[in-house]
């Protein structure tokens, strides 16, 4: 049995534990097994023998995705990740696994996982997680389905143009002990057909003891489903815009600068309803259709050779340098196939912190143009 030691912390004197306290921005992950209790009732030789073939599968997607297991409590994982990309790869690598797992598997001796996922700031001390990052990744867990995986909008804003997934967006969580309400996210294979996101909307409103609202909100997608026959007939001529969006040339000397900017004006582009921006994920699949293998970075040839073997109408790239104290962006949307200029938007900034804004502000303009052109460039003017 290991020693136990009591640490005495005199007054005045910094303590070894503050000196180990870290805050930083992590991504909080929590897993639960579905029905571990119940059986462990009927059943306890088998939910011991299922907890220990549950915690052999998920282990090695933990180490794969960089994340750090800070602790196992009965059926439940805590897992830390430095990033939200890592952490939802390891969701859905988990959730895919376990799939395949009782596919093979009798019913009685299904595992099934809830997972959570939030990104936030946390105190790290002592191998432990601290703060209300950690609490809210708690409570999102158990919104989540059997075998789902449920994630706050602060987790989405991150991956949504890294992963290609489906994000559905569910709504508000009333969280208990959390003071204000979390938009949060179902995160699936895109295999899923838009019938279960239908179903998938209502079960959370009726999760969230919501009725009255919830009873409203079947009414008024029932009636939209009314028109959903006159919307795929006008689908054809009212598709969104494909749009792929090359990796921002840095000319600043600010390492990583590109892949922020670049993480937000894919967003940016992807809030409108005329425009869907083709996934990294799926780009850097069409690079290796193309022979490119290991791309660090996806430029402007690059973009025009996937668009070429694709159906896309636009390609936007985007430049930032720094001459003086001045940084300038400089985005322009591309026709791929008549290679020629549609829009370009400048905008300069003195302050390192306002580039972000000004990002925003140029993509705006790009988004905007797009959107007023959009029916003349669907039909290949």
């Amino acid at each position: 049995m290991p020693k136990t030691h009591r640490v005495v912390v005199r007054q005045n004197e910094p303590s070894a534990l503050a000196q180990s306290e870290q805050r930083k921005l992590s991504a909080i992950m929590f897993t639960d097994m579905v029905g571990y209790s119940a059986l462990t009732q009927k059943n306890e030789k088998l939910a011991l023998e299922l907890l220990d073939e549950h915690r052999r599968i998920l282990r090695p997607f933990f180490t794969k995705h960089n994340g750090v297991e800070i602790k196992t409590i009965g059926d439940a994982f805590l897992v830390a990740f430095d990033n939200a990309l890592d952490a939802v790869n390891c969701a859905l690598d988990i959730q895919k696994a376990l799939l395949e797992y009782n596919a093979a598997s009798p019913e009685t001796v299904q595992i099934k996982v809830r997972i959570g996922i939030h990104l936030g700031d946390v105190v790290h001390r002592s191998g432990d997680v601290y703060g209300d990052g950690v609490n809210i990744a708690a409570r999102i867990h158990t919104i989540a389905d059997p075998n789902g995986i449920a994630i706050s909008e602060d987790v989405c804003r991150q991956v949504i143009n890294k992963i290609d997934a489906r994000f559905i967006k569910l709504g508000k969580g009333d969280l208990k002990n959390i003071a204000t309400g979390i938009a949060i996210y179902k995160v699936e294979p895109r295999s899923s057909d838009s019938l279960s996101v239908f179903w998938t909307q209502i079960k959370f409103y009726m999760r969230q003891r919501k009725v009255q609202y919830a009873t409203l909100f079947v009414v008024a997608l029932l009636m939209g489903g009314l028109l959903y026959s006159k919307a795929l007939q006008g689908k054809s001529e009212k598709r969104e815009l494909m749009v792929v969006v090359a990796d921002f040339v840095n000319e600043t000397g600010i390492g990583r600068l590109e892949k922020q900017l670049g993480t937000i004006l894919r967003s940016d582009l992807d809030d409108s309803h005329d425009l869907e921006v083709m996934t990294e994920a799926k780009m850097q699949s069409e690079a290796k259709k193309l022979g490119k293998e290991k791309l660090k970075r996806i430029n402007q040839e690059l973009a025009m050779e996937i668009a070429s073997t694709n159906k896309v109408d636009v390609i936007v790239t985007g430049l930032i340098k720094k001459i003086g104290n001045t940084y300038t962006i400089d985005l322009k949307a591309i026709d791929p196939v008549r290679q020629r200029y549609l829009v370009t938007a400048l905008e300069m900034t003195d302050n390192k912190d306002d580039i972000p804004a000004a990002l925003r502000k140029a993509a705006s303009k790009i988004r905007d143009r797009l959107e007023s052109e959009s029916d003349r460039l669907r039909q290949g003017f």
